[in-house]
């Protein structure tokens, strides 16, 4: 049966969420400091399934009930409540409670990086998440984790989510949720441009296996694609440059290779020397990418964005290559 659901408590608040009724247009809620007292109204003017009560007392208890609106009628029947009451902390309890974690993209598809500040005198930390979603519960991630981050991968929702920490044991107060942050994924517009792959996979030197193109480029903010060939001199020249740079931003960009070589096997023993991603020498997609940004001569740097797909830079050679300035040029 659907019920509320407690998000976060804090000494004077408490932030509560329920599931979606399906064509609502408001929702009343409403609560109450006992069973015995009557419910007060909160709010009937809600849009969204979450909602935070403050100026509440310390320590104290509180129960909630929110029913859907439907066109200005009150659906009665659709009342939803809980079993157990929720409690606001205690001013000591909420003083000694940890700051929000961050949550932050990671760089690779689907998947978040998430960091807490280090607490004192402690061995390890209970994480927990939700989905941003209405009536959506908290679920622990690890029990015991050592550190102060860790990567989180498999985030399908576009809702986005949250994430909490406290010490590890029962005794400990939850920190207040992260914001909501959404994974990345793969978006339309780079889906756009490799459209004609023949398996819709990507080769990353050193390893055997192609790579599935949503697993190669997804999360990235910035995918350049590098026309150059083993041939070419000034290629030869730029590469290691490109590939230190490349080294220190991967979590946020990714290189994708377009070879100029006249024939397999001088691709195969160019790329070995390249860190980063390639389309195979006998796809097709090689030279409709090459054609569709026009490349007249090499070493050619296209940067797109990994949001939209939009060329931020018809060719980076011979310019800074400076994140935050693509970042101003927007995506």
């Amino acid at each position: 049966m659907p019920s509320i659901v407690l998000v976060d408590a804090r000494a004077d608040s408490l932030t509560v969420t329920w599931q979606v009724s399906s064509g609502a247009t408001r929702y009343r809620l409403e609560y109450r400091s006992t069973p015995q007292d009557e419910f007060q109204l909160l709010s009937e003017t809600l849009t969204q399934t979450q909602a935070k009560k403050k100026n509440l007392e310390p320590d104290t208890e509180y129960f909630f009930r929110v029913a859907a609106i439907f066109n200005d009628e009150l659906a009665e029947k659709s009342w939803m409540t809980h079993g157990v009451a929720f409690r606001t902390l205690s001013e000591a309890e909420d003083s000694k409670a940890m700051g929000a974690p961050k949550a932050v993209g990671a760089g690779s598809n689907q998947a978040l990086k998430v960091s807490w500040g280090k607490a004192l005198d402690v061995s390890g930390y209970e994480l927990q998440m939700r989905e941003n979603a209405g009536g959506a519960d908290w679920a622990t991630i690890a029990s015991s984790l050592s550190g102060t981050e860790v990567k989180k991968r498999n985030l399908p929702s576009t809702l986005g989510y949250q994430f909490r920490v406290r010490p590890s044991g029962s005794d400990f107060t939850f920190s207040p949720p992260s914001d909501p942050t959404v994974a990345r994924g793969l978006s339309a517009g780079i889906k756009r441009w490799f459209s004609s792959l023949n398996d819709g996979t990507l080769l990353r030197s050193g390893v055997p296996q192609p790579v599935p193109l949503d697993e190669a480029l997804g999360g990235k903010e910035f995918v350049l694609l590098y026309a150059s060939a083993h041939w070419c001199p000034p290629c030869r020249k730029f590469t290691p440059m490109l590939a230190s740079w490349y080294r220190g931003v991967r979590d946020y960009a990714e290189v994708v290779f377009l070879s100029a070589d006249h024939d397999a096997n001088g691709f195969s023993g160019y790329f070995k020397t390249h860190p980063w991603m390639a389309v195979d020498f006998d796809d097709d997609a090689r030279e409709s990418l090459m054609s569709a940004i026009k490349v007249s001569g090499i070493p050619r740097l296209v940067v797109l964005s990994g949001i939209t797909g939009k060329i931020i830079e018809d060719n980076a050679v011979g310019q800074q290559l400076d994140l935050n300035r693509w970042r101003a040029q927007g995506h």
